[in-house]
């Protein structure tokens, strides 16, 4: 009978899990804050789902509901202390991570809980500790992000926009051609800039799945696939093993060891 709760318990996270994502980001370029956000508004989700055959009544359930709510607000209250070393706030956070991670034991131990799945959400807890304790000795912790080019301003500001008569019979006609249409009305020049839009949006991904791992490996040394995808939430673990194989491919990471004995480091 658990294990049939168990399984539909799954099901639903999964259904909040997969669902669309959310736009609106508060974090900035706080990469490392929106993982942690997420992963805090998973296992809130994960723990209001567990407890929703306990008695209204029963402390232990009144008590890890409270706490689990309280979660995704309090990484959101520090997400802009996350590089801090010795913040309080963050210290706190992590206090509350392990004063859940009790609780849900509790769950198990009373039996209103399966063994595996409060094992399973108090290890969620124990990671996501981690990853707030790497998240301060790593870059994609800063709420803003500035390179060099930002500082540098190569416009003419003296430089007036070019009329019409001064511009070449060519670059007219590009500027035309974005509303030159066929017989069918179609706008064929509008359709290859989609594609071409597709294919760069793809690199970018890419790029920044790339970008995502060699942080992690960085911060945290040689990894296995396991807890490589454990600290990038967003992204499936078979994602992140195609990423790798590239990354290994191109001399990127290294690769000691086999199968799910397999360690990725740095190269």
């Amino acid at each position: 009978m658990d294990s049939i709760k168990d399984t539909q318990n799954s099901l639903e996270l999964a259904k909040f899990v997969e669902n669309q994502s959310v736009k609106t980001n508060p974090f900035g370029e706080n990469r490392v804050g929106e993982r942690a956000y997420r992963r805090a508004e998973r296992i809130a989700a994960a723990l209001v789902l567990l407890t929703n055959h306990i008695s209204e009544h029963e402390p232990l359930r009144v008590n890890a509901r409270t706490q689990a709510a309280q979660l995704p607000s309090r990484v959101l209250a520090v997400r802009d202390e996350m590089r801090a070393v010795n913040s309080e706030n963050v210290r706190a956070l992590r206090s509350a991570v392990r004063e859940l991670i009790s609780l849900c034991r509790l769950l198990g131990v009373s039996g209103l809980v399966s063994f595996q799945n409060a094992n399973a959400v108090s290890e969620a807890l124990d990671e996501l500790s981690g990853f707030l304790a790497a998240s301060q000795r790593s870059t994609l912790s800063e709420s803003s992000s500035f390179s060099r080019e930002d500082f540098l301003d190569t416009r003419d500001p003296y430089a007036l926009p070019a009329s019409r008569h001064d511009r070449k019979p060519s670059d007219i006609v590009r500027d035309t051609s974005d509303v030159i249409k066929d017989t069918k009305g179609h706008a064929r020049i509008a359709q290859k800039e989609d594609r071409a839009g597709d294919e760069g949006q793809k690199a970018s991904l890419h790029v920044g799945r790339m970008a995502a791992i060699l942080e992690v490996l960085r911060v945290s040394g040689a990894l296995g696939i396991r807890d490589i995808a454990s600290n990038l939430p967003e992204y499936s673990e078979k994602m992140v093993q195609r990423e790798l194989s590239q990354m290994i491919a191109a001399g990127r990471i290294k690769k000691t060891g086999s199968k799910r004995w397999s360690i990725y480091a740095v190269a």
